[in-house]
């Protein structure tokens, strides 16, 4: 969620390609502080396939971002981050297990959803959020819908996500440096901002234990759909 808010604001603030560079090291470092607590939920199936596919979409999605110019990118952000936002609203509406029921035969205790064999759309849920981590740095979505349709406990979808979403991130970053030009101008700005982002986690882990989830759900919708339309 953090790339979805911050993504229009960096973008506005900076003009430039630089901006999503930025945010990718950002996330790599609330990633670092967040995965000591999940690792050891992960469901390593799952999470190994959707690995897989990340390093195959992550290029690609480098690709496309390299041939957008700014004002292209903006629009793009914005679009795609109403679009996600139209598919949480979905999502707490019971559309979407509508759409992606849970067929017969389906996992239905802790154990069977976490040891599951992942399907093929496993594969490409990996590659289309590494493909969309490199162009906007939000592989959320496509991890969001696939597990719609195969869901998990919450614990154990948390700690998928977190590790996930840092080796999108990890391949990225890398891509960035090496193939797009990432200079040391994005780095020494990423690096400035680190212990700021440090104590925004601190202090987000301490608001969150009295913030109830209602609350919290019609908050982030409201600024998706500002920040999506700004």
């Amino acid at each position: 969620g953090f790339a979805i808010v911050a993504a229009p604001m960096f973008l506005a603030a900076m003009n430039s390609h630089a901006a999503l560079q930025v945010l990718v090291v950002i996330h790599l470092v609330q990633t670092a502080m967040l995965l000591p607590g999940v690792w050891a939920m992960v469901p390593m199936r799952l999470f190994k396939a959707l690995v897989v596919g990340a390093a195959v979409g992550s290029p690609i999605g480098l690709l496309f971002f390299m041939s957008l110019d700014v004002r292209a990118l903006k629009l793009t952000v914005g679009i795609l981050i109403l679009l996600f936002t139209g598919l949480l609203i979905a999502r707490e509406m019971g559309w979407l297990a509508r759409v992606f029921p849970t067929g017969p035969g389906a996992a239905t205790t802790d154990d069977e959803m976490t040891s599951a064999q992942p399907s093929p759309l496993a594969y490409v849920t990996g590659a289309i959020s590494g493909g969309m981590t490199s162009l906007l740095v939000m592989p959320g979505p496509p991890l969001m819908l696939y597990l719609a349709g195969a869901p998990l406990p919450h614990a154990h979808a948390r700690a998928l996500a977190i590790p996930f979403f840092g080796l999108c991130y990890l391949f990225v970053t890398a891509l960035n440096t090496f193939w797009a030009g990432m200079g040391e101008g994005v780095w020494l700005l990423a690096l400035a901002m680190v212990p700021a982002v440090y104590l925004g986690t601190l202090a987000g882990r301490r608001i969150a234990r009295h913030v109830t989830q209602g609350s919290y759900r019609v908050a982030v919708l409201a600024m998706l759909v500002l920040s999506g339309v700004g």
